[in-house]
C-alpha cells in the first residue's frame, strides 16, 4: 500500500497570529467583522493593544463592524464598547443577534415574516 505524503516545499492552510495588531499590519483584508467579548475585551477591560490597534486599522480605511452574540440590542453594546474606551464612530455598526430578529420583525419585507402575524417568540 502506498503512502501519502506532503512535500514540505507546501505552504500551511492556516497561519499563526500573535493577536489582531499582527494581523492588521498584514493590511491583507478590507473588512472586519470582530467579536467583542474575548477579541477586543475581557468583558471588564480593553486587552492590551486593541484599541489602538483598531484606531491603526481605521487609518487604513478598513471597515470594521461589531458582531456580538449576545441578546442586548446594538445601542445597549455600542454603550458598553465606549465604556471600555473603544470609538464608536471606528465601526460601521453592531450587529448582535436581539437586533437583527428586531429588524426583521420590524420590517417583515420577507413572505415569511410578514406572514408570522405575532405568533412569534424570540429566545436566547
Amino acid at each position: 500500500m502506498r503512502k501519502c505524503s506532503v512535500a514540505p516545499s507546501v505552504e500551511p492552510m492556516f497561519q499563526t497570529f500573535n493577536g489582531l495588531q499582527q494581523l492588521a499590519e498584514t493590511r491583507r483584508f478590507k473588512a472586519w467583522f470582530l467579536d467583542q467579548f474575548g477579541v477586543l475585551h475581557d468583558g471588564k477591560q480593553p486587552y492590551p493593544g486593541a484599541i489602538s490597534t483598531l484606531e491603526k486599522l481605521a487609518t487604513t480605511g478598513a471597515k470594521m463592524v461589531i458582531i456580538i452574540n449576545s441578546s442586548g440590542r446594538a445601542s445597549t453594546k455600542i454603550e458598553k464598547l465606549k465604556n471600555l474606551g473603544f470609538d464608536p464612530s471606528l465601526f460601521m455598526g453592531v450587529v448582535t443577534n436581539r437586533e437583527l430578529t428586531h429588524q426583521y420583525l420590524q420590517r417583515r419585507g420577507n413572505a415569511w415574516f410578514a406572514a408570522l402575524g405575532r405568533s412569534c417568540i424570540h429566545m436566547t
